[in-house]
Order: structure tokens, then C-alpha cells, then sequence
């Protein structure tokens, strides 16, 4: 009597060798599918590493336009105070030379034309050369008033009015600084920092969608392969158990590994081998690449500075022979919040962080380290920024005793160290503390260099 097909396999058992040739088919339309969805994930991944790059680039030339601005302020104002031509010099050279205001404008418009990002950026850039005219009359006064006959060509269009030049040589030099160092003149460069922040929200905006569509796509490719490794796991601990019979025990034990749920050992066959290391390589860099893109590690969440983490990240990463760093504490800060609770305190650290970073360049550091401490790392700075920081400072205090916005007046003592030849930081910021303790010490509100009390 003859047998059934299933008869047989219930008697006999599946064939060795027909079950070998199913599962290696089986295995070999896995490890296509495998490779062609690592491939796919491994494209998602580069093309959301190459967003962030863009993102990245864009971000760079946007506060690079930012710098190039508070650099020709810098520049004009340094001018105004001292009267020295190489001020002047500079200014020029950046504007006409370098220009690298106008460099950035082309780079992003070679990568996003026609976006809300540019337009925000065209339009910080032409309140940026709407502020020049202001700048280039304080210049002439400048010149006027020390008789310098040097006059760049672009100076020779403006003319002072009756009034201004009937001044003395000291009215116009008055005149020439409050200019560029009043109420307006900052107003006018808030703008153009509103207008770059806006150009950057737009930025982070357009990324963002991007980039969560592209990790969506990445994670669905990695939940594939994650799956297509499981069935092609279950196939070789398949092929193990056919095989167990003839004593392949190596390759048992590496099932066991997989049937823990432990990580893949990059070992074995080499086909084994690539699944396993692409999987690991793509899961570690995707989790770093998370891990960079941190925002919230390194910013305090009330005031947007840097918090403490990030501070200790940028002390270690920025030239100390170059850096003014600048221990800032709010006077009777207690009192505040004692007063009137701690929701106006929060307003008034609010306040005094945005008043710091509305003072000091987009390159300088505002870190929040303490209740209503600050430091701020003023970088790149030429020697003898004396000057410079006092008046930035007094300008801060003024701010913040205007109370037209309902937070409370509050003033700042600020210790600044200095060192062109350089000191660890922890040491700067020692010497700074002790600057901070000498003004506290001295009547509060205002600022003291460590150098004057050594």
C-alpha cells in the first residue's frame, strides 16, 4: 500500500537534504532583503547625517553674518572711543574686503533660495547696512574733530550738518560716541539679531521636518533589519540543529548568544560577520548622532544660556590668552525673590541673560553656572579691552534698572580676569571670583579687573 507524502514525513521525517536546499533558499532571499534594507537604512542615516551637515553649514553662515556685523561695531566703537585710525582701517577692510557679510547671504542662497530663511537674512543684512550710514557720520565727526585729512572715499559722501559742525573738537567726539553706543544704535542692532533669529527659527524649522521625516524612514529601515536578522537567526539555528547531529558545536554556541538576547559577536562566517558589524556600526553611530544632537544637555532651560555642562565643555575649547572671562552676580538677588516670589525672580534672570547676550557679540559665551550667577567668556579680544568692558558693563546696569517691562530693577557686580599670557581656567575663573568678592565687597553694581587688586 502506498503512502502519503505526509505519511512519509511523519515516519520518516523531512529529508535532510530537500529541507537544506529550502532553508539555504530561504536564507539566500533573507540575506537579499537584509542587504538591499541595510542599504537602505545606511542611505537614510547619510541622508539625515547630510540634512544636519546642511543645517549645520547654513546655521555657520547665518551667525558668521552675525559676526561680521558685531565685528564692524566692535570696530566703529573701539574707534570712538580712542580715535586710533587702525580702528578705522579694519572697519573698512572688513566691510569692503572680506565682506563677509555678503558671503554668507551666497552661501545660503546657493543652498535655500527663495526661503523664509534668506529673506530673514537679506533683511538683517540690509538693516545691518541701514546702521553703516550712522556709523560712517559718527566716523566723520571722528575725523573732523582730530583733523585727520585722510578721508576714505566712502566718507567723502557724508557731510555734517550745520549744527554738528559748528561743535568743538570734544562735542563731536561726544557726539561720535553716543552715536554708536545709545539706546537706538542698540535698538537697531537688536534687530538685526531678531531678524537672524528668526532666520535661524526658519532654519531649525525647515531641518526639523526634514530631518524627522528622514528618521522616520531610518528607524522603519533599521526595524526591518532588525527583523530580517531575527527570521535569518531562527534559519541558522535551523541549519545548527540539522547539522547538530554531525558535530558542528561551535556554531551551536554562537546561537546561544543570539538566543540571550545579547549583542551579535562580530565572529563566524563572513556573511555573518557583515550583518553583524553593519548592524552594531549603524546602531552605535545612531545613538551618538542622538547624542550630539543633545540641545537640552548643554542650555539652561529658563534663560537659554549655557548651563553648567556646557560651560565646562567651552572653558576647555577656547583660547584663555584672548579671553576676558567675566564672574557676574545679581546684587541682592535674595531680596528679589524674597519680595516678590520666585516667579519675578525667574523673570529678572530672564532679563538679566538676555540684557548680557544683547551687550556682547554673538561669539562671546553666556553661561548660567549658579541660582543667579553668570560667567560670561569674551573671545577673540585684542589687548587693553579695558575700556571696551567697562562701558558694556555700565550700559548692562543701565538696563537693567528700567523697570518699563514690570520685572523689578536689579544691577549686576561683575570680576573680570584678563591674562594675554594666559592662564588655565579654573584659574581665570578663580582670579574672576576674587575680582566678583572685591566689588561685592566695595558697594556692588559695577565691575573690577583682578589686575587692579593685586
Amino acid at each position: 500500500m502506498r503512502r502519503s507524502i505526509v505519511q512519509r514525513i511523519r515516519e520518516d521525517g523531512l529529508p535532510l537534504k530537500v529541507t537544506s536546499r529550502l532553508i539555504l533558499a530561504l536564507s539566500l532571499v533573507v540575506t537579499a532583503v537584509l542587504i538591499f534594507s541595510t542599504v537602505k537604512a545606511i542611505r537614510s542615516y547619510r541622508a539625515l547625517n547630510n540634512s544636519t551637515d546642511i543645517y549645520i553649514t547654513l546655521e555657520e553662515q547665518a551667525y558668521e553674518l552675525m559676526s561680521a556685523s558685531d565685528y564692524l561695531t566692535e570696530q566703529v566703537q573701539r574707534y570712538t572711543v580712542s580715535g586710533e585710525r587702525r580702528y578705522l582701517d579694519n572697519y573698512f577692510r572688513e566691510a569692503f574686503q572680506n565682506r563677509r557679510r555678503e558671503g554668507a547671504i551666497d552661501a545660503i542662497e546657493t543652498y535655500i533660495p527663495d526661503s523664509l530663511a534668506l529673506y530673514e537674512l537679506k533683511d538683517s543684512m540690509n538693516r545691518s547696512v541701514r546702521l553703516m550710514n550712522r556709523e560712517y557720520y559718527a566716523m566723520v565727526l571722528v575725523l573732523d574733530a582730530t583733523g585727520d585729512t585722510d578721508i576714505p572715499e566712502v566718507l567723502e559722501q557724508v557731510t555734517l550738518s550745520e549744527e554738528d559742525a559748528l561743535l568743538t573738537p570734544e562735542q563731536k567726539l561726544d557726539l561720535a560716541l553716543s552715536m554708536v553706543h545709545d539706546a537706538e544704535y542698540y535698538f537697531q542692532k537688536g534687530e538685526i539679531r531678531r531678524n537672524l533669529n528668526e532666520c535661524l527659527a526658519a532654519l531649525k524649522g525647515s531641518t526639523y521636518n526634514s530631518q524627522e521625516s528622514l528618521a522616520d524612514a531610518a528607524r522603519r529601515a533599521f526595524v526591518i533589519v532588525i527583523i530580517l536578522i531575527v527570521i535569518q537567526s531562527l534559519n541558522i539555528i535551523a541549519v545548527l540543529w540539522l547539522h547538530n547531529k554531525i558535530g558542528v558545536s561551535p556554531v551551536v554556541k554562537a546561537a546561544e548568544h543570539i538566543k540571550e538576547n545579547e549583542s551579535i559577536p562580530v565572529v563566524g562566517a563572513r556573511e555573518f560577520r557583515y550583518l553583524a558589524g553593519a548592524y552594531n556600526a549603524m546602531y552605535e553611530t545612531y545613538r551618538n548622532s542622538i547624542a550630539n544632537l543633545n540641545y537640552k544637555a548643554s542650555h539652561d532651560e529658563l534663560t537659554g544660556a549655557y548651563n553648567r555642562m556646557g560651560y565646562d565643555v567651552i572653558k576647555n575649547n577656547v583660547d584663555m590668552t584672548t579671553t576676558a572671562l567675566m564672574m557676574v552676580d545679581g546684587d541682592k538677588f535674595k531680596e528679589i525673590n524674597d519680595t516678590y516670589g520666585h516667579d519675578v525672580g525667574d523673570l529678572v534672570l530672564k532679563k538679566i541673560a538676555d540684557t548680557l547676550r544683547k551687550y556682547f557679540r554673538s561669539d562671546d559665551y553666556v553661561c548660567r553656572v549658579g541660582g543667579d550667577e553668570f560667567v560670561v567668556l569674551m573671545v577673540h579680544i585684542p589687548e587693553s579691552p579695558r575700556v571696551l568692558i567697562e562701558t558694556k558693563i555700565d550700559m548692562i546696569n543701565g538696563d537693567l534698572q528700567k523697570t518699563d517691562d514690570g520685572v523689578p530693577a536689579i544691577s549686576l557686580s561683575i570680576g573680570i580676569a584678563y591674562d594675554p599670557e594666559g592662564q588655565e581656567p579654573d584659574e581665570m575663573f578663580r582670579r574672576a571670583d576674587a575680582a566678583l568678592y572685591h566689588v561685592k565687597q566695595n558697594g556692588r553694581s559695577g565691575c573690577c579687573f583682578y589686575s587692579d587688586i593685586t
